[in-house]
């Protein structure tokens, strides 16, 4: 097979969404685990240091766990905290899936159809589009991350 500029724009762009899943990955983690110590406030009226510390303890244990879950399982998990909008959570179950194909199963796939070794200009635009709406979805993660660590700051 011989290499041209659009073989190494695929490959280059399948790396970028293995990044962004990963940011994805992290920045829900982090929704996930503040949302804890969130939760733990609307429970009780007020928290000591000691409870406090504590709780933050548990939270740190609760990120170390989610952080090696996969996208799905961490969405898993998202889904029955009612944290985000039905399309968001739409939004990125269509990563989650467009992610593994490219990760698990595009360069096996390519061993019969041979779209990326023949064609790989007409891989570029849906390319483009997931990483478009991986950005996307990671911004809104970003500002609900932002405005539950303002919460947080607000509360204690």
């Amino acid at each position: 097979m011989k290499c041209n500029r659009y073989h190494k724009k695929i490959w280059g762009s399948i790396g970028f969404i293995v990044n962004l899943s990963q940011m994805i990955e992290y920045n829900l983690a982090n929704i996930l685990a503040i949302d804890e110590i969130l939760s733990a406030f609307d429970r009780v009226d007020s928290m000591n240091m000691i409870e406090y510390a504590e709780l933050v303890e548990k939270t740190e244990k609760w990120y170390e766990v989610l952080d090696k879950y996969e996208l799905g399982k961490i969405l898993e998990n998202a889904k029955r905290k009612n944290l985000f909008t039905y399309d968001l959570i739409e939004l990125l179950d269509e990563i989650r899936k467009k992610r593994n194909y490219y990760v698990h199963a595009f360069f096996k796939d390519d061993l019969f159809d041979k779209k990326f070794q023949l064609k790989p200009k007409s891989l570029v635009p849906s390319l483009q589009e997931l990483i478009g709406k991986m950005n996307y979805a990671n911004s809104m993660l970003v500002e609900v991350l932002e405005k539950m660590k303002s919460e947080l700051k607000m509360i204690y």
